[in-house]
């Protein structure tokens, strides 16, 4: 098995132990990173933006890079 296999093995088991309300979770961020790729963001370039400008708290670069 390979490493990105082995990955998937991993993350299939630890999902499979998680109550449903987490597995409603998991799926709105896999769908945010669906939702950033097809609209060409890299959230750590727009949060490295935000950094040249005025300060921005550490919840702000949180916003930044997951959303809300």
């Amino acid at each position: 098995m390979n490493d990105t296999e082995n990955l998937k093995q991993n993350l299939l088991q630890r999902i499979a132990k998680l109550p449903e309300f987490k597995l409603k979770e998991i799926m709105d961020f896999i769908d945010s990173f669906k939702i950033r790729e097809e609209k060409g963001e890299d959230p750590i370039l727009m949060a490295a933006g935000s950094l040249s400008g005025k300060p921005i708290s550490a919840e702000e670069i949180e916003e930044k890079l997951y959303g809300k």
